[in-house]
C-alpha cells in the first residue's frame, strides 16, 4: 500500500469532515422544514353574517348600532368599501365556498336552483383547508344542501358540510325562516351538529348568536394546538331576528340593531380568546356579510302590497341603492374587515374592487395548497394587495349575476347596468325585487355610489369597453337564456333553470305532462273526475279535486298535469287565485305494495309543512316527498323495495299558509292491491 502525504492525508480528512457536516445538515433540516411549513400556515377565521346592510356597523357610517369591537377590528386590520358577495344568501355562500360566479359552479342533476346547491365533486374552501392539514369547522349557517325526505336530517348528505370538507358542524343546515316573527309561519330550522339533531324545531332566535359564540370559543380552544379554519356563519341578521336578554331593547335601532350589537359582542369574545391563547399573531380574521339587507316593508316594496318587514327589523344599505335580490349596489356590495396584527397593516382603508371568490384562493396560498390545475377558477389570490405588497387589487371587474340573468359589470369607477324587465323571468321568487332598467345606463361609483345619475351618453366609450366584457362573460360564463362554454357540469344532460323562464322569452315549448309510463297496475289519476277513495282526514278541503288549468299569476306556467282532473290543497271552485290559507291532509285509500317503484307528480311548497308521504297502515310517515315552489309538478320516483309486502297508504300534508303554502298531486302509480274496505 501507498503510503500517503501529509497534504493528500489533510485533503481527504477535510473532505471527510464537510460530507459529515453536510449529512447533519441534511438530517437537521429536514424536520426543522416540516415544523416550519406547519408554524407558517396561519389560522384562519371567516365571520360571516346574514342579510347584513352596508351601513350597519359603525366604521361604515351607522349612528344608531354600536359595533365597538368591529370598529377597534378596522383601526387594527384593513376595510374595504368596494367588497362584493352576491345578492341572495344560497348564491353567495356558493361562490364563497367555491371562489367561482353561481353561474359557472355545478350542481346536482344541471339544475341552476335559485339557491344553489354546488355538485359533491365541486372543490370547496373546506376541502382545500383540508388538503393542507387543517382542522375545519362550520358553525352556523349552511344553505348549501338540498332536501332529502328519505335521509335521516331530511336533507342530502353528500351536499351536507361533513362531506364537503368540514370536519364539524354545528347549525342549521338551511335558513332559519322568511317571516318578520317565528310564529307567522309553521315553518321550523333544525339545528344540528354533524349527522345528529339537536334541535328539531327552533322556536326561537333570541338565544342563537350567543349558542353559536360558546361553540366557536370551544372549538377554537380544542383545536389551538395545530393549524385550523373556523367559518363562523351567523343566522342573524336575516329575519325572524333575535338577540338574548343582555341586548334585547338596548340598541337604538330596535330589534335588528339588538341583533348586530350581539354579533359585534361575539366577534369581541372571538378577539379575546385569541389574544389569551396567544393566537392573535398567527391568525387572520375576515369578517363580512353574505349580501345586502333584507329591506322589504311591504310585498316586493308594492305602494299597495301588505306590510311585510318592519325597518327596524332591516338594515341599510346608505349610501347604495337597492337591498338584498336587488341588481343595484346594495344588495351585493358588502362591508368587509380583514385583520391579521403584523401581517396586515393596521388603519388601513381600500376602495378597490374585492370579492367573497377571492378569499379561497388568497387562503390556499397561504396554507400552501396548490389549486387544481383544471379547475377555473373567478376569484383571485389577493395576498399581496392585503399584505401592502401592491396597493392595486388583483381583481378588475366584477359581474353582477342575479341567479343565471347577467345584469351588469364593474369595471374601475364605471358600473353598466343592462336593460332589463321588472321581475325578470327565470329569477323566480327573488325577481319581485328587481326593477325594470328600460335603457343601458352608466353609473360613476366614485362619484355617485347611489346610481342616480345615468352618464352611459357621456362615455360612449367606457360603455363599448364594458360591453365587450358583458359579452365575453355570456360566453364563457352564460346567461339566464345561454349556457356558458366554461360552466361546470358533472352530470349528463343539459342545463335547466329552477325557475323556468316565461314563453315571451324562451321559444321553447312550456312543460307538459312527461307521458310517463306507469311503474305498475295500481294507478291513481282521478280522471273519472272524483277522489278515487281518497279521503280528507284533517281540516277542510271540499275543493281539492279540480281540472283547472293555471294559477292566474302564473298562465305561461300551466299546470303540467295528467290529463284533467288532479288534486290541489289551495283550490277554490269560486276563486279563481285559490287560497294558501287552506290548510288539510288527504289520505289514499290502504293497499299492499307488490312492486319496488312508487311513482308521482308533486308541486307547490317545498316546506317542512307542505308534502307528500308514504305512511304505513298505522300512520307512521316512511318517505316524504315535496314540490319545488312553483306550480310545475315535477316527478317523483321512489326505490320502495324496503316496503314490499306491507300495507301503506299516501298522505298528502298542508299545514302551511306561507307562499307556496298548498300542494298540487297527481298521476300515482305503483304495482300493488287495495285493501278491501
Amino acid at each position: 500500500m501507498n503510503q500517503l502525504s501529509p497534504a493528500s492525508l489533510r485533503s481527504l480528512l477535510l473532505q471527510a469532515f464537510f460530507s459529515a457536516c453536510l449529512v447533519f445538515i441534511i438530517l437537521v433540516a429536514q424536520p426543522h422544514s416540516a415544523c416550519a411549513k406547519s408554524s407558517e400556515q396561519p389560522n384562519v377565521i371567516l365571520i360571516f353574517t346574514d342579510d347584513q346592510g352596508y351601513n350597519d356597523l359603525g366604521c361604515f357610517g351607522s349612528t344608531t348600532i354600536k359595533t365597538p369591537h368591529l370598529d377597534q377590528m378596522a383601526t387594527q386590520g384593513l376595510r374595504l368599501t368596494s367588497f362584493y358577495a352576491q345578492p341572495v344568501c344560497g348564491v353567495s355562500r356558493a361562490a364563497l365556498m367555491t371562489g367561482s360566479y353561481p353561474i359557472r359552479v355545478a350542481e346536482p342533476g344541471n339544475q341552476k336552483r335559485l339557491h344553489t346547491v354546488p355538485h359533491p365533486q365541486e372543490w370547496t374552501m373546506g376541502e382545500m383547508f383540508q388538503q393542507a392539514g387543517y382542522k375545519t369547522a362550520i358553525i352556523g349557517k349552511w344553505h348549501l344542501t338540498m332536501k332529502d325526505a328519505s335521509q335521516p336530517l331530511g336533507f342530502a348528505s353528500e351536499t351536507m358540510p361533513n362531506a364537503q370538507g368540514f370536519d364539524y358542524f354545528y347549525g342549521t343546515p338551511a335558513y332559519n325562516g322568511f317571516t318578520t316573527y317565528v310564529e307567522e309561519s309553521p315553518f321550523r330550522s333544525p339545528i344540528v351538529r354533524n349527522d345528529q339533531i339537536v334541535t328539531k324545531s327552533v322556536e326561537t332566535w333570541d338565544n342563537i348568536t350567543a349558542d353559536y359564540t360558546r361553540e366557536a370559543l370551544n372549538w377554537i380552544e380544542k383545536n389551538r394546538d395545530q393549524p385550523f379554519f373556523l367559518y363562523l356563519a351567523h343566522n342573524m341578521p336575516h329575519v325572524p331576528v333575535g338577540a338574548s336578554t343582555n341586548f334585547k331593547g338596548k340598541s337604538d335601532y330596535g330589534p335588528y340593531g339588538d341583533t348586530i350589537e350581539e354579533i359585534d359582542w361575539s366577534c369581541g369574545q372571538i378577539f379575546a380568546k385569541l389574544k389569551a391563547l396567544d393566537l392573535e399573531d398567527n391568525t387572520l380574521v375576515v369578517f363580512t356579510s353574505d349580501n345586502g339587507p333584507w329591506i322589504e316593508t311591504t310585498r316586493g316594496m308594492k305602494p299597495n302590497a301588505g306590510k311585510f318587514i318592519p325597518r327596524d327589523h332591516s338594515g341599510t344599505a346608505d349610501p347604495l341603492r337597492g337591498w338584498k335580490m336587488s341588481a343595484w349596489d346594495g344588495g351585493s356590495r358588502v362591508p368587509c374587515i380583514i385583520r391579521w396584527p403584523g401581517k396586515i397593516k393596521a388603519g388601513r382603508e381600500s376602495d378597490e374592487i374585492l370579492s367573497t371568490m377571492d378569499l379561497l384562493p388568497t387562503f390556499a396560498a397561504l396554507a400552501g395548497v396548490v389549486i387544481p390545475e383544471k379547475l377555473e377558477l373567478d376569484g383571485h389570490d389577493a395576498g399581496k394587495f392585503l399584505f401592502g405588497i401592491s396597493q392595486v387589487s388583483p381583481r378588475d371587474e366584477y359581474l353582477y349575476y342575479s341567479g343565471c340573468l347577467l345584469t351588469g359589470v364593474r369595471h374601475a369607477q364605471y358600473k353598466l347596468v343592462l336593460p332589463r324587465k321588472s321581475n325578470p323571468g327565470g329569477t323566480g321568487w327573488w325577481g319581485r325585487m328587481i326593477e325594470a332598467v328600460p335603457e343601458t345606463q352608466l353609473f360613476n361609483l366614485d362619484t355617485d355610489p347611489g346610481e342616480t345619475t345615468n352618464v352611459a351618453s357621456k362615455h360612449p366609450d367606457v360603455v363599448a369597453a364594458l360591453m365587450k366584457r358583458i359579452e365575453r362573460a355570456r360566453t364563457e360564463l352564460g346567461d339566464i337564456d345561454q349556457t356558458g362554454s366554461q360552466a361546470r357540469f358533472f352530470d349528463d344532460g343539459p342545463r335547466t333553470l329552477q325557475a323556468r323562464i316565461p314563453a315571451a322569452r324562451n321559444s321553447k315549448k312550456l312543460i307538459q305532462y312527461d307521458n310517463f309510463k306507469p311503474v305498475g297496475n295500481l294507478r291513481f289519476t282521478f280522471e273519472e273526475g272524483d277522489l278515487q277513495g281518497w279521503k280528507v282526514v284533517e281540516g277542510e278541503l271540499p275543493d281539492v279535486l279540480t281540472n283547472r288549468k293555471d294559477l292566474p299569476n302564473h298562465k305561461n306556467q300551466p299546470f303540467n298535469k295528467q290529463g284533467q282532473w288532479f288534486l290541489f290543497t289551495g283550490n277554490q271552485k269560486n276563486k279563481a287565485a285559490g287560497s294558501d290559507q287552506q290548510t288539510g291532509v288527504l289520505e289514499s285509500p290502504a293497499f299492499t305494495l307488490k312492486g319496488k317503484q312508487i311513482s308521482f307528480l308533486i308541486g307547490g311548497g317545498s316546506g317542512n309543512s307542505t308534502y307528500v308521504a308514504l305512511c304505513d297502515i298505522n300512520g307512521k310517515e316512511l318517505m316524504k316527498a315535496s314540490g319545488p315552489n312553483g306550480p310545475t309538478l315535477h316527478r317523483i320516483n321512489w326505490d320502495a323495495s324496503q316496503y314490499i309486502g306491507q300495507q301503506l297508504k299516501i298522505r298528502l300534508v298542508d299545514r302551511s299558509k306561507g307562499g307556496w303554502g298548498h300542494v298540487t298531486f297527481d298521476d300515482f302509480s305503483c304495482e300493488g292491491e287495495l285493501l278491501t274496505q
